[in-house]
């Protein structure tokens, strides 16, 4: 690892460069040819749908070939763009990595947060406007919780030369002790050279240091991952979950905090 490597947590400065590394890494995981392998039996069905349909629409005899095969040709033309727009209304709108709930308005900026420095009165209002915020929102916490910025939510950047090259955050639930890994991303260049193992570790060791009572701690990874996979099997996760999706499988792996260090195994 190079000397002019910095680990530090997200910042004001630091922001943009992680959120073009969150758009790059999104981009870089919708492959060229859009997962048409894995989409095969769904563009069949789709085809097979919309040929029926205009074939009796249309009364076409099966002797009348020349318009049987053109019906059959368009139908495909249609299911195949149907799917390609799909795809790429996917990948427009869900977020890369780990997580598609991994996002990075989800973190506040370490040198935005309120400092120490702070007088008794503003104390004393923070703590009624606090109340009475929460009087009136109380209702409404648990929904919210996971979809506003809070600074529980841990989030660290790698750099190089000043410019972020891997990222990892943590979203913290306190009410259920658990802490869920997203937008786990590192530079294209920058891959296999450790870069990623450093922050899932680091991560790690602060969710087992922190004042707050974690228990648990959940990753969401597409089964197409597989070095990711791999990686997290290596750090002890294990799989609870596997979801199939139209667009591949979702596995949600975990780990309990208190199995964190891995005894058996040392990344480094």
């Amino acid at each position: 690892m190079s000397s002019s490597l910095k680990l530090q947590s997200l910042n004001s400065k630091n922001r943009p460069g992680v959120a073009q590394l969150l758009f790059d890494t999104h981009m870089r995981s919708v492959p060229g040819t859009f997962n048409l392998l894995k989409l095969r039996p769904v563009a069949l069905i789709l085809w097979t749908a919309i040929a029926t349909a205009v074939l009796k629409f249309r009364k076409t005899s099966l002797q009348d070939y020349h318009e049987v095969l053109t019906i059959l040709a368009g139908s495909v033309l249609v299911a195949q763009g149907a799917l390609f727009m799909s795809i790429l209304y996917e990948a427009s709108t869900q977020a890369p990595g780990p997580d598609v709930a991994g996002k990075l308005e989800l973190f506040v900026d370490q040198d935005q947060q309120p400092t120490s420095k702070t007088t008794s009165s503003d104390v004393n209002a923070r703590e009624a406007k606090k109340r009475s915020t929460e009087s009136s929102t109380s209702s409404s916490s648990s929904s919210s919780s996971s979809s506003s910025p809070s600074k529980d939510n841990k989030f660290l950047v790698l750099e190089k030369d000043g410019e972020p090259i891997g990222c990892i955050g943590a979203v913290i639930d306190r009410s259920r002790g658990e802490a869920r890994l997203v937008s786990w991303a590192i530079k294209e260049k920058h891959q296999r050279h450790g870069s990623g193992t450093l922050l899932l570790k680091v991560m790690m060791d602060e969710l087992k240091e922190s004042d707050i009572k974690i228990q648990n701690v959940r990753v969401f990874l597409q089964g197409s991952q597989v070095p990711a996979l791999r990686l997290y099997h290596k750090f002890g996760f294990k799989q609870i979950d596997r979801t199939p999706e139209w667009l591949g499988e979702k596995v949600i792996l975990e780990i309990s905090l208190k199995d964190w260090p891995l005894k058996r195994w040392d990344p480094f």
